[in-house]
């Protein structure tokens, strides 16, 4: 097509059909037409060639366009699908049901990131990636910092419910410990079963759970939570029942960790009580509770020299606009590692050089948070641990104190929702009778919970 309409082309065309009119009106001529005729007939062939020229031109110019334009989409044949095999089949109606299951007992995956970055003035004693006490020894003052991904945590829950039962397992750990003790790497924080009975308002726990006494915790960054400084706390074996009756709720348990050596006639679990009053006049999540336990048992190989322990405890939180404001107060005897306060529990006698009664001790602390945002909160606190300095005797370790205290200070601000940055400052001071030791930790922390 572009051959045969093209500029050249065109010309000898027109030259040509000009040669054949004027032939044409040369032979009229010969045959006795007039001048004048001959004119008018050449005017108007010329007209029909002017006129034949625009239209050839019109016509080159829409074949460029064509030329030029970008090709029309091709329409390529879907591929064809082959039919499924028997075992696809079959593979397919396997994952319909797994997800059946998931979607049945209502399961939920949870955790944390957590990052702590410490630098201490200090020595601490006796849990190294969180504040104890000050170490005794005399050189006690030695700088030092500390890099701890350990409370990073994994947790699961799954649940369901049939006629007005329902239950609920959960496990939850992170990577504290040793592979010694209750303490397996990764470690179990929580692992029980809890069972309701929705028309009485009934529950029963069964398993690893926080101890359900004191159950209050203080708004620390660092992971020990005024350990060995007034927060009886630590998640132990044990039985609960749980009834709410409108605001109150009153519970009974028996709680007790688990055996790691047989030649200890450690037979007793503590028996423990709490009711706990809930009023909107305590704000959102406020609260008050008093608890208490007892046990009869003795720590000691080849020996059943029971002695009787005690404890009573009081709890507070109350929360009003951007202010909360929490705290427990403590006393008794014998309260020692289910509660986290090893080496505290019994009395040294410096005429026998060893260990007989329960040491008496009281304690407790308190906290207030201010949440400025939704981005920004800042908490300051303090707590004390005050063992009868009678029951300590003369025989001091890294864990027995007289008065251990700690202050605290720290802020918390969120990037994103899971996301977020805080920075802290303890000071630590441990008492064993005239010796006075102390220490300071700073902290800066990132996590991220999902």
């Amino acid at each position: 097509m572009k051959w045969f309409f093209s500029p050249c082309r065109a010309t000898i065309f027109v030259s040509s059909l000009f040669f054949v009119c004027l032939s044409g009106g040369v032979g009229t001529l010969a045959y006795g037409e007039s001048v004048e005729d001959l004119k008018t007939q050449m005017k108007t062939m010329q007209d029909q060639m002017i006129q034949m020229q625009k239209n050839m031109q019109a016509l080159q110019n829409r074949i460029n366009q064509l030329e030029t334009a970008p090709p029309a989409p091709q329409v390529v044949a879907a591929p064809e699908i082959p039919a499924l095999t028997a075992d696809e089949v079959t593979a397919l109606k396997n994952l319909t049901t797994f997800g059946n299951v998931w979607s049945k007992y209502n399961m939920k995956l949870y955790g944390k990131v957590k990052v702590d970055f410490n630098y201490d003035t200090a020595e601490f004693k006796n849990y190294n990636d969180f504040i104890g006490c000050v170490a005794k020894e005399s050189d006690y003052e030695n700088d030092s910092t500390d890099f701890n991904p350990r409370d990073t945590r994994l947790g699961f829950k799954a649940s369901h419910k049939w006629d007005e039962w329902s239950a609920m397992a959960h496990i939850e750990t992170d990577f504290y410990g040793d592979n010694s003790g209750n303490n397996l790497i990764p470690r179990m924080r929580l692992g029980y079963i809890n069972v309701g009975y929705e028309k009485t308002h009934t529950s029963m726990l069964v398993g690893q759970d926080w101890i359900p006494v004191s159950q209050l915790n203080p708004s620390t960054v660092d992971f020990g939570i005024l350990t060995a400084a007034g927060n009886l706390w630590w998640r132990v074996p044990q039985i609960t029942v749980r009834q709410e009756l409108g605001d109150f709720q009153v519970l009974a348990s028996v709680m007790k960790h688990r055996r790691t050596d047989t030649e200890n006639e450690d037979r007793m679990p503590w028996l423990l009580t709490r009711i706990q009053y809930s009023d909107e006049i305590l704000g959102k999540g406020g609260l008050v509770a008093l608890g208490g336990g007892y046990r009869n048992a003795d720590y000691g190989q080849d020996s059943s020299d029971n002695a009787d322990r005690w404890l009573i405890c009081g709890e507070l939180k109350y929360v009003t606009g951007p202010f909360t404001l929490k705290g427990e107060i403590w006393t008794g005897e014998g309260i020692g590692r289910n509660f986290l306060r090893y080496d505290l529990d019994m009395a040294y006698d410096n005429d026998k050089a060893e260990y007989g009664e329960p040491a008496s001790a009281y304690g407790g602390w308190a906290d207030l948070t201010y949440a400025f945002n939704d981005k920004t909160t800042m908490a300051v606190g303090y707590g004390f641990d005050n063992p009868n300095n009678g029951d300590i005797g003369d025989y001091t370790n890294d864990r027995r104190f007289t008065r251990n205290e700690q202050y605290f200070i720290n802020t918390w601000y969120s990037l994103s929702e899971p996301l977020k940055v805080g920075a802290e400052y303890i000071f630590i001071e441990t008492e064993r009778h005239r010796q006075i030791h102390s220490g300071n930790r700073f902290t800066v922390s990132m996590q991220y919970v999902f």
